[in-house]
């Protein structure tokens, strides 16, 4: 196919992965035969943005969000996005300013396809992850357990307050610590990091983009420190965990990482216990368990694993679905 019908191609497939209208609206509008000048688009090839998939679309768009967090909420476009406090509906003027604006500001929107990707680090993953850890100690012990909560590929350390957002997570535990581990930590408390992590969001995930600033204000406030440490060295240090319950926990860790079962294998590897808690796509989580859950989910389906070890043992291992 011609670059012009990849582009059309990758833009037709995002309409069909959004969930909010103007994104929706827009892809579907671009992906169409008789859509306008694709040149708009497939310009963005100098700066590396390769129309092979879906997720150049998703680059290009995020790309927007972030310079238009960045030329602030007088813009007009920015009356489309209710995340800047728009309130107007999908129509072909957003569409017209939407392309005005990569024209206009192709070299800064190009710059920064060119920077390191960020990952959103919304503290709901979070959520769902302890969420499932609080259900597996109330069935196993019968008094609070001390708790080391360990984030691994943590980012900007949101998930590790992830508690804070449903009263009776972790309720009657004791959390000794709370650390987080990544290679690329992110700081937050950086305004150009917070919106890039922003940029990340559809237009109409408000109540998304809320939760994230909150938990940002919260690891502040709690003086949580991501460390650039790489997180199998951590579990594999001696005396990791000792004295404690280490829960290791990661969102979209395992995608990540080319030995998807070394977690696993570290955490079997030690004499004490420990709980490993991954939540992935469920295609990820089948590299690493073959949990009947997963065998007929769709593989894109978003799951939660967690595997409790003591002396080598696979004690426990438990696969929600979301």
């Amino acid at each position: 196919m011609s670059d012009v019908d990849d582009c059309r191609a990758a833009f037709a497939a995002a309409a069909e992965v959004f969930s909010g209208p103007l994104y929706r609206y827009w892809c579907a509008t671009a992906g169409a035969e008789t859509g306008p000048d694709d040149r708009t688009f497939t310009a963005f090839a100098s700066y590396g943005l390769d129309f092979g998939s879906w997720q150049a679309a998703q680059r290009l768009l995020r790309a927007t969000s972030e310079e238009l967090r960045h030329l602030g909420p007088q813009r007009p476009l920015a009356g489309y996005y209710p995340v800047l406090n728009g309130t107007l509906r999908p129509d072909s003027r957003s569409y017209q300013l939407w392309t005005e604006l990569l024209r206009d500001r192709r070299g800064p929107i190009g710059r920064r396809l060119q920077q390191r990707p960020l990952p959103l680090n919304d503290p709901q993953a979070g959520v769902r992850m302890l969420r499932l850890v609080t259900e597996h100690l109330q069935s196993v012990y019968a008094e609070p357990v001390t708790l080391d909560l360990v984030a691994v590929g943590a980012a900007a350390g949101l998930e590790l307050v992830a508690d804070a957002f449903e009263p009776d997570l972790l309720a009657g535990q004791h959390i000794a610590s709370r650390r987080g581990y990544d290679l690329h930590p992110l700081h937050p408390q950086e305004q150009d990091t917070l919106d890039r992590m922003l940029s990340q969001l559809e237009p109409e995930q408000v109540a998304a983009q809320a939760r994230v600033q909150w938990a940002a204000r919260l690891v502040d406030q709690q003086d949580i420190v991501v460390s650039r440490r790489d997180a199998f060295d951590v579990v594999a240090a001696a005396g990791f965990g000792f004295g404690r319950l280490p829960v290791v926990f990661g969102s979209s860790f395992l995608c990540m990482v080319d030995e998807r079962t070394k977690m696993d294998e570290l955490m079997r590897a030690r004499h004490a216990e420990g709980i490993w808690v991954s939540e992935e796509t469920v295609g990820v989580l089948r590299s690493v368990s073959d949990a009947a859950a997963l065998r007929d989910a769709e593989p894109m389906a978003r799951a939660v694993r967690l595997a409790h070890y003591r002396a080598g043992e696979l004690l426990t291992e438990v696969v929600q679905l979301e």
